[in-house]
């Protein structure tokens, strides 16, 4: 009888520690995804140089903004909104409303054809921002086509894709390739 219950009790506690496996990636206590950290994402897809001189603007479900990498230590949180506003989401096409969150490094200066970007579409928004992130390559490819001759071919091997778990990501940088795959292995984990 005390063989039958220690057999029961060992059974009851593999089921347990299968259920608890099976939920990989999700909150045990909610059963909710967890949140990913797109801009780490895009962090650990970049060279350390990129990490130094590009700042990476996300936000976070209740719309507020926050920067990692390149100049933050010396802006506000001002400046960091005014980023957002007055260049980031506009260069990229995006507006509120259109994404839950998203992490993105953008240059802000016209010699130079770079744009990271992961977006979490809000719920049906996706085409739109699809649409955004290609008009954003298509400007950079017209940007540069005329100008300056590496910088468009780096605008003409960008990407636009949405992954199996729903981001749409954005890679128009140098080693596009490499970085497109670093993220997407990313967002798979």
């Amino acid at each position: 009888m005390k063989m039958k219950k220690l057999l029961t009790a060992a059974a009851a506690a593999s089921l347990a520690l299968f259920a608890l496996v099976g939920c990989g990636g999700k909150d045990a206590s909610s059963g909710q995804a967890e949140a990913k950290d797109y801009a780490q994402i895009i962090h650990d897809a970049r060279t350390d140089e990129v990490n130094e001189a590009m700042l990476i603007l996300s936000s976070d479900a209740e719309g507020n903004f926050t920067a990692t990498d390149g100049p933050v230590a010396d802006m506000t949180e001002d400046d960091i909104k005014a980023q957002a506003d007055n260049f980031i989401l506009p260069m990229l096409g995006l507006e509120a409303g259109d994404y839950e969150e998203f992490a993105a490094s953008v240059s802000t200066m016209n010699v130079r054809s770079y744009g990271v970007a992961i977006v979490k579409p809000a719920e049906g928004k996706a085409a739109d921002v699809q649409a955004a992130l290609e008009n954003y390559v298509t400007s950079q490819q017209l940007s540069m086509e005329h100008y300056l001759a590496d910088q468009y071919e780096i605008a003409k091997a960008a990407t636009v894709t949405t992954v199996p778990s729903g981001e749409v990501v954005l890679v128009c940088c140098e080693d596009s390739d490499t970085v497109l795959a670093a993220i997407e292995d990313a967002l798979a984990a």
